[in-house]
């Protein structure tokens, strides 16, 4: 594992949400690409990808889970799954890239679910449809899931509650 935020990733355990869908994504296969960036940094990013991308887009929003002993975080994220494709693509071959980009997420969904990161997601996940947004030709979607952490920041090195003692 790569240790981005080491004050934060520390003894085998990710600490941050990023490093949590990092880690989702490299369990995908080595057929996938990983950025995480804002959209700016991701326009310029794209310009050299060669193969399939997902995109954890820095998240604008959020809210911090209080409990007892730890808090945890629920970030409103921006994931994105984009591939190359060429400029003057036609419908069929750009649907077909579409197509591949949804199922990329299926799999990537059920990676989620299946890492104890975070509580499963469930339910509708809408999607937007990403061409021709950024200079780099690529086509994909974009979902925008909250992220609800299951473990989180402890609080406390020995946690214990006022009404055990």
């Amino acid at each position: 594992m790569e240790e981005r935020n080491p004050t934060h990733d520390t003894e085998g355990r990710l600490g941050t949400v990023e490093a949590k869908v990092r880690n989702v994504v490299e369990s995908l296969s080595e057929d996938v690409s990983y950025q995480f960036c804002n959209w700016a940094q991701a326009n310029v990013a794209l310009d050299d990808v060669e193969k399939p991308t997902i995109i954890y887009v820095l998240p604008p929003s959020g809210s911090l889970h209080f409990k007892w002993n730890e808090v945890l975080d629920r970030p409103n994220a921006q994931i994105a799954f984009v591939s190359p494709t060429d400029f003057d693509f036609d419908g069929a071959e750009n649907d077909g890239i579409i197509e591949a980009m949804k199922r990329l997420c299926v799999r990537f969904v059920r990676a989620v679910n299946e890492s104890g990161y975070f509580s499963p997601l469930e339910d509708d996940i809408p999607y937007q449809v990403l061409y021709d947004h950024l200079d780099h030709n690529v086509t994909g979607i974009v979902i925008s899931p909250t992220l609800f952490e299951d473990a989180g920041i402890n609080l406390c090195k020995e946690p214990k509650r006022l009404e055990d003692e």
